[in-house]
């Protein structure tokens, strides 16, 4: 990982963590950021003492403020005093969504999850994004405005329809039959576990 990824996983890793009612102080030794950074970035800080972590927490705040994502004041030496500004809202709302996913249980329920729209074509751009985004969570098309996956997903699919100004045109449907299981069964033979 390089430095200017790792600096703006940090950066998504506090937002997230002020988000959640975290408390910056000075001596936090960023054990809460966990929740909200990838393993080989946990990695690196725990390869940090203290007085690292404490500096590079101190650089990550500084850089923040700077590009206006949190306003704090250094004299009170971050203690419920950082707060997260629009521009850092929207970049914790953009960081959540790229990094969203799927839950999948230790069994499959049988039941099947359909993604249908019918978005405008002036919205070519949002329509593009939205079936990138599907494949992304692991869905497969049926037809070119028919997606299905076989795990719950309402809420995440939810998220992609607001985050992309689709809820209007897109319609979320569960179900336990469909014709031709088999083919399906087969195009989710890596994630359904019999």
């Amino acid at each position: 990982m390089d430095s200017r990824q790792q600096t703006s996983e940090l950066v998504d890793g506090v937002l997230r963590f002020i988000a959640i009612g975290g408390t910056i102080t000075a001596s936090l030794v960023l054990p809460g950021l966990a929740i909200g950074l990838s393993r080989p970035l946990n990695k690196f800080l725990d390869s940090l003492d203290k007085r690292q972590r404490d500096r590079e927490l101190k650089r990550i705040l500084s850089y923040m403020k700077e590009k206006r994502l949190i306003n704090y004041s250094p004299a009170a030496r971050f203690e419920h005093g950082v707060t997260i500004t629009k521009r850092g809202r929207q970049r914790l709302e953009r960081a959540n969504f790229a990094s969203l996913e799927i839950k999948r249980p230790s069994s499959w329920d049988k039941k099947w999850r359909l993604v249908i729209f019918d978005i405008p074509e002036e919205m070519k751009t949002a329509r593009d994004a939205l079936t990138s985004k599907l494949y992304k969570l692991g869905f497969k098309p049926l037809q070119r405005s028919v997606w299905i996956y076989p795990f719950a997903c309402h809420e995440e699919i939810e998220a992609v329809a607001v985050y992309y100004k689709l809820e209007d045109y897109l319609t979320y449907i569960e179900t336990s039959y469909i014709d031709k299981p088999d083919k399906l069964k087969v195009r989710f033979r890596n994630i359904i576990r019999k």
